[in-house]
């Protein structure tokens, strides 16, 4: 069970021990799902969340999306790490798997940027699940070796973080809508990503 205060080894570990499980319970609801839906309701495209506790006593959320083309299943580990609420997503990379953690200060800035005023923690989570599709970061300037800036365009705005490619650990920190970058210059956009990165850049192997 994941608990305030663990390391990053230990959080791994959890995972390692959830994960296959996860995967094999929500594609299994997927197909299910494909199965039971008719033409109409997958031309309209349907998307379903689903909550799961493992037997570890770890808490999941998952997002089902079937449409006439495709069926996706997408999930977020989600726990308090003694300061706000985290949601812990993997990724199969060239470099392995690694880990993309969203502070709960980026889901703060996210809720608050695109003035969604949503109460919850859920809540915002479903929402900012339903613009993740597939991650395309990309790297900026390196901070120290093996660690990089980096930024994620998605639907409504853009996560920036750190990589630490040592530890095979991506930390999204903060959000920008796109209205903060909209009608600037190029130059401008990444001074004002910049400023927000310089912020954490020293927190890019922490669970903070």
């Amino acid at each position: 069970m994941l608990i305030p205060g663990m390391t990053l080894e230990e959080v791994r570990r959890e995972i390692a021990k959830d994960y296959p499980i996860l995967f094999r319970k929500s594609f299994y609801v997927c197909r299910k799902l494909e199965k039971s839906l008719s033409k109409v309701a997958k031309g309209k495209g349907f998307v379903a969340f689903y909550d799961y506790c493992s037997k570890y006593k770890n808490n999941w959320m998952y997002r089902i999306e079937i449409t006439k083309k495709r069926s996706g299943v997408s999930s977020m580990l989600i726990y308090h790490n003694g300061k706000g609420n985290v949601g812990i997503t993997v990724t199969d990379g060239t470099e392995g798997v690694v880990i993309i953690y969203h502070t709960g200060h980026f889901f703060n800035r996210y809720n608050e940027r695109l003035k969604l005023n949503l109460q919850s923690r859920d809540e915002i989570i479903r929402s900012y699940m339903n613009q993740m599709c597939d991650y395309g970061f990309e790297e900026l300037e390196e901070i120290e070796p093996g660690v990089k800036k980096i930024f994620c365009k998605i639907t409504s705005g853009i996560l920036l973080g750190t990589y630490n490619s040592k530890l095979k650990f991506m930390k999204a920190n903060t959000f920008l809508s796109l209205d903060m970058l909209r009608g600037n210059q190029i130059e401008l956009h990444n001074e004002i990503m910049n400023d927000e990165l310089n912020k954490y850049a020293n927190t890019s192997g922490k669970l903070d």
